[in-house]
């Protein structure tokens, strides 16, 4: 049995959601071009599309295009990203990754963080252990060590006291609840 080493993918059914019509006409014009479906409705997509971040979608894979609150969205992108950004978004999100613009304003010399590293760095803002922050984020001791090292890394710091106040300046910095 041979396998195919370039075998075709189904193509990626997207949902656009849009607040004008003609948006949602030109975003979908530049989904089909990038080879993607169009899904009529969002319970069948793989991907939602939208520049609505107000509605709730009950989907995990959702990419809001737009400067508005996007909370837990996978993808968030300014509204007027490129068609190359927003090809790259779909993949990337359908792939299970989270997708955030850079932040032309933001310093170059600002880690960047994953969204557990995030986690854990919260929970070091508020004194935790390993094994409590283990505990509360249903993770093993040793990868919360792993993500700790990480962030000591990312964070240029040699201390969990270092990291919290390096942490909380970052945490604060990106709007990001403590």
């Amino acid at each position: 049995m041979s396998v195919n080493p370039n075998p075709v993918l189904a193509p990626i059914r997207v949902a656009i959601v849009a607040s004008d019509p003609a948006r949602r006409s030109a975003l979908a014009n530049l989904v089909a071009a990038g080879g993607h479906a169009i899904a009529e409705d969002s319970a069948q997509a793989d991907v939602v599309l939208t520049d609505d971040a107000s509605r709730a979608f009950a989907h995990q894979r959702v990419i809001v295009l737009g400067d508005s609150f996007a909370g837990d969205a996978a993808g968030v992108l300014p509204s007027d990203a490129s068609a190359e950004q927003i090809d790259a978004a779909i993949r990337a999100v359908q792939a299970g990754l989270w997708v955030r613009a850079r932040d032309e304003s933001a310093s170059d010399s600002e880690p960047l963080l994953t969204p557990r590293e995030i986690e854990v760095l919260e929970a070091l803002t508020r004194g935790l252990s390993n094994k409590a922050i283990a505990r509360a984020l249903a993770i093993s001791e040793h990868t919360v060590k792993f993500h700790v090292e990480s962030l000591f890394r990312k964070l240029e710091v040699n201390s969990r006291a270092q990291a919290a106040v390096r942490g909380l300046a970052l945490l604060a910095r990106n709007r990001i609840e403590v």
